[in-house]
């Protein structure tokens, strides 16, 4: 597994092209990090690589938003107010696990075991020390498990930035 540091605009371009891979392939995405880290700035950018016009926000407070894309309905979960993985159900868990189109799910960590098996694993963090600053850099790790197409590499859009393996 590999990670690479990004700064905004190579996490924006890298989200596009995760988007438009997802949505072709029809990829459930677990994002994990920090508060801050960027899970919802690179599923907007996300949402947009899969055609998604209109504007994409944090589903902290409604738990899961729907978009159109170009190739089919988009999902978008936030699990951040989640205490248990039993409170899955309610959120319509199972509708968003059978999705057969693109799916993100930021603090995917609090699913546990009822994350798909099929999955990619994209991990945010903060990699200069500036914890929270707009412009702070992220460090990406990203890969795949089980039966999906390959994680889009993160490392063109590093912008001589750092890469290294974990």
């Amino acid at each position: 597994m590999r990670s690479t540091v990004l700064d905004e605009a190579g996490l924006v371009r890298w989200g596009r092209e995760v988007g438009a891979v997802a949505s072709r392939e029809g990829i459930f995405v677990a994002l994990t990090g920090p508060l801050g880290a960027g899970k919802t700035r690179l599923t907007q950018a996300a949402c947009a690589g899969a055609g998604v016009g209109e504007a994409v926000t944090s589903p902290t407070y409604t738990l899961v938003h729907w978009y159109s894309g170009s190739r089919g309905p988009v999902g978008h979960a936030d699990l951040y107010r989640l205490r248990d993985p039993s409170e899955l159900l309610a959120l319509g868990w199972e509708e968003l696990e059978a999705h057969p189109g693109a799916v993100f799910v930021e603090w995917a960590e609090r699913a546990g075991d009822e994350l798909p098996m099929d999955r990619w694993e994209v991990r945010l963090e903060f990699a200069d020390g500036a914890g929270g600053a707009a412009d702070a850099l992220r460090r990406v790790t990203a890969r795949g498990l089980g039966r999906v197409a390959p994680v889009p590499d993160p490392g063109p859009y590093a912008d001589g930035a750092e890469t290294s393996a974990c």
